[in-house]
């Protein structure tokens, strides 16, 4: 029979797993993507991974949005999401570390772009001047 069965009481507060996070930018930076920052995807305790959480710019800092999926009333609902207060505060700090990280290491793409406006922004070479094959 399967029957559902709650472990441990409300004042028991489970011990919150290691939190692995890693951080990707949205696949077209140059495409406006409104207030959305970045995605994240978290492994929990090497047991159980969250993917497309999204990270987006608002008036009072950066806001992390769980996964949700759209109903047939219109409304998001999250797909999964945290149960405890501490739980909730151990993730969005762990994003919200991992992305200032991201955020603040210089990146390859970003350096090929700098270095790319600064080759642009040299003047062009005086060709050597050859003489004829006459002049000699």
């Amino acid at each position: 029979m399967n029957e559902n069965k709650t472990v441990g009481t409300a004042s028991e507060v489970p011990a919150v797993p290691g939190v692995d996070v890693k951080i990707f930018s949205p696949k077209n930076p140059e495409k406006d993507h409104g207030k959305l920052l970045a995605f994240a995807s978290v492994n929990l305790g090497g047991v159980f991974a969250v993917n497309n959480i999204r990270i987006y710019a608002t008036e009072k800092g950066p806001f992390v949005a769980m996964p949700s999926t759209k109903g047939q009333d219109g409304k998001y609902h999250d797909v999964c999401c945290p149960t405890t207060k501490e739980m909730r505060k151990t993730l969005n700090t762990a994003i919200l570390d991992a992305y200032q990280r991201e955020v603040e290491r210089p990146s390859v793409r970003g350096a090929l772009k700098e270095a790319a406006k600064d080759v642009a922004a040299r003047p062009e070479p005086t060709p050597e001047r050859k003489a004829d094959k006459g002049a000699r």
